[in-house]
């Protein structure tokens, strides 16, 4: 289930965000070592098979540079610190799995870090408004929309704090809330509606 915020009668309507992590230059990407055979990451579902114990991933070597406190691949990667933030803003839709991130050039590993599945995706991408970057696309491939510019419909969102959306399951969307929450961890990249293409 979907965590909510509560909005009273009088408030107005609360805005939303794509989070990504893009605010550090030069970042080092990582890499999965781990076999990873079931269920894709990004449809929202319970991963309810077992996972690796840990979770392993590496640096890239051919890109230097710091850790991100997210990586948004196949398999969803957080530093324990914004995890930490996001359950103190009241989500609590993650599951969260033991990672290790191991650099090899420099003999060192790091355990403070989580593979996080996102349970649940919500419907709110404003069709009309929004724009795709190959207008001919199928209006029905919902789950693979290929955005210039998303719009959200903000009164579709149910109030909930932080979902995938449906119809570009690679968008992390966040209630205004979460992002006041989260803004103060270095990297963290917030788009309004009308801003995020991807």
């Amino acid at each position: 289930m979907v965590p909510k915020h509560d909005v009273g009668p009088e408030t107005q309507t609360d805005a939303y965000f794509v989070m990504t992590c893009e605010g550090i230059r030069p970042s080092t990407s990582i890499r999965e070592v781990s076999e990873w055979n079931g269920p894709p990451w990004m449809n929202g579902q319970v991963i309810d098979q077992p996972v690796p114990n840990p979770f392993v991933f590496r640096i890239d070597a051919h890109y230097p540079g710091e850790l991100l406190p997210m990586y948004e691949g196949s398999i969803l990667v957080m530093h324990d610190e914004l995890i930490r933030k996001l359950q103190e803003a009241g989500v609590d839709n993650l599951q969260l799995f033991a990672a290790l991130i191991r650099d090899e050039d420099k003999k060192k590993e790091y355990t403070d870090y989580k593979a996080v599945n996102i349970v649940g995706l919500v419907s709110c991408a404003n069709m009309d408004e929004s724009t795709r970057m190959d207008p001919d696309e199928d209006e029905s491939d919902i789950i693979d929309v290929d955005f210039d510019s998303l719009v959200i419909d903000e009164s579709k969102t149910g109030g909930a704090l932080l979902f995938r959306l449906a119809e570009a399951v690679s968008a992390i969307v966040v209630h205004r809330s979460v992002r006041e929450r989260v803004q103060s961890i270095r990297g963290m990249t917030f788009y309004a509606s009308g801003e995020w293409s991807g």
